[in-house]
């Protein structure tokens, strides 16, 4: 299998999670405004310290999804050699019972020598063994190389993170809707396989029962040709008889010439035709039961084609439930994969959102957000600049970046914090738009409205910060 047809099961590249790492790093670094004081070197020493924990705990747990996942593998080689075998036992019987004779046990042999070579463990799983390991590599590079960045450059501001971090929360949220229809199209399929099995339990029984009658009327026709044979032993002993009784006639009619008492001769002759008369009337009556035989032998013949017939019809239809199955299995394996890798994301997502989360809590930029983040109601700018102890122009300007990422909305003197799902559907318009204006620049080329959703999609570059504009009031502050 090519890394092309592997790389959609695998989970996110480790190229990208670096990527990643770096733009927000550089994002951080780029879009803050603020310059810390000496109190804020002491918060970035603490945060440092927190980063490379949280950075651990990522490597650690990618590295215990890892081992997981080689576990789950481990344990599914015993099953795939339990069902290899219970479908040869099967496959077998089948065989066995389809009359092939001689043929039978070289087709057993050729079936197993393929389903054994097709589902060999080893060359099944050494790949996916192969890649684990290398994830294992790249995962303790890739995390390393990022901590240590962060580390390095966390001294600076995280004026554009929160952003980030939202857009992420929200990507996490689609994730686990799109998880859990996963889910539940996931039961629908094993609620067809059970009904499946079911079906096929039933043609089995109905295919034995079958079976049974089957015996049962070759039974009969051994029974009939039996008494067949003995109705044309007794024909043939009957008709020597006759011959006999003819034979008997002729030397009475030749005593007859010789002797002169006629009267005795006929009455002999009479008696002998009498008794010519029976046996002809009992060869009629054999004749007569052997016709009704022969209609009784015709009549078999024809059920036991009719049941010929349902049994062929019976193995098509296993033949494409078996083939049913087969379908419905593999799309259960993709569904499993498809989850497993949700589930995956979804974990990265939370533990990066945590992270990020105690990082920014601590800046005075994010103090008034943070406080209005999760209500719905307005509040006044007064209040919020009481509560925080700072002016009401300068808690204007710390806003005013939320507001201009849409994760706050003002009206005159008051603010509140938009919803988070109104923030995803601007980004899937976003989004759009901006491959429909791809599509106008570049012409002929193809660009895929329908690629599968990808949460870095929604992280919009961050322009380059040049300094402080004249007369800015932080700064002339400072």
């Amino acid at each position: 299998m090519s890394d092309e047809e592997r790389s959609p099961s695998e989970g996110p590249d480790p190229a990208d999670i670096e990527s990643e790492t770096s733009r927000l790093i550089e994002q951080a670094m780029t879009t803050s405004s603020i310059k810390p004081d000496e109190e804020d070197e002491i918060t970035s020493q603490s945060t440092t310290v927190q980063v490379d924990i949280t950075f651990q705990r990522i490597q650690n747990r990618i590295l215990d999804l890892l081992g997981s996942i080689e576990d789950a593998l481990k344990s599914v080689e015993p099953n795939i050699l339990e069902r290899v075998a219970g479908i040869m036992e099967n496959v077998a019987k089948q065989l066995n019972s389809a009359g092939l004779g001689v043929f039978a046990s070289r087709a057993i042999n050729l079936v197993r020598d393929e389903v054994e070579g097709g589902f060999a463990v080893e060359d099944l799983f050494s790949p996916v063994y192969e890649n684990l390991e290398k994830s294992r590599v790249s995962v303790e590079d890739i995390m390393t190389k990022a901590g240590r960045g962060a580390v390095k450059n966390i001294g600076h501001s995280t004026g554009g993170l929160q952003a980030r971090l939202v857009q992420m929360y929200a990507n996490m949220n689609e994730m686990e809707k799109r998880l859990e229809a996963s889910r539940a199209e996931l039961r629908k399929w094993r609620g067809r396989v059970i009904e499946l099995e079911e079906r096929i339990r039933q043609r089995e029984e109905l295919m034995d029962n079958s079976k049974d009658a089957l015996d049962r009327l070759h039974n009969q026709l051994d029974d009939l040709k039996k008494q067949l044979s003995e109705r044309d032993a007794i024909i043939t002993t009957l008709t020597g008889e006759v011959n006999q009784a003819q034979s008997q006639l002729e030397q009475q009619r030749e005593s007859m010439a010789n002797m002169g008492s006629m009267e005795k001769i006929a009455v002999d002759f009479d008696a002998k035709i009498v008794e010519l008369s029976e046996l002809k009337g009992q060869l009629a009556q054999y004749i007569q039961l052997l016709e009704q035989k022969d209609i009784e032998i015709a009549q078999l013949h024809n059920t036991i084609g009719q049941i010929r017939k349902e049994k062929d019809d019976i193995e098509n239809v296993l033949e494409s439930s078996a083939n049913e199955m087969v379908t419905l299995r593999g799309a259960k394996q993709n569904y499993d994969i498809e989850i497993t890798e949700l589930k995956t994301q979804v974990t990265e997502l939370k533990t990066r959102w945590d992270a990020l989360y105690s990082i920014a809590e601590d800046e005075p930029a994010f103090k008034a957000y943070f406080l209005v983040a999760d209500k719905t109601q307005w509040f006044q700018l007064s209040h919020l600049s009481s509560a925080l102890g700072i002016p009401t122009v300068l808690l204007k300007r710390q806003i005013q970046k939320f507001i201009d990422a849409g994760l706050l909305e003002m009206d005159g003197e008051r603010v509140r914090a938009r919803s988070l799902s109104d923030l995803a559907r601007e980004a899937e318009g976003i989004e759009a738009q901006m491959i429909e204006d791809a599509r106008a620049e570049l012409g002929d080329e193809k660009i895929e409205s329908d690629k599968p959703f990808d949460p870095k999609d929604l992280v919009m570059p961050t322009p380059e910060y040049t300094g402080p504009e004249d007369g800015d009031y932080e700064q002339e502050g400072r």
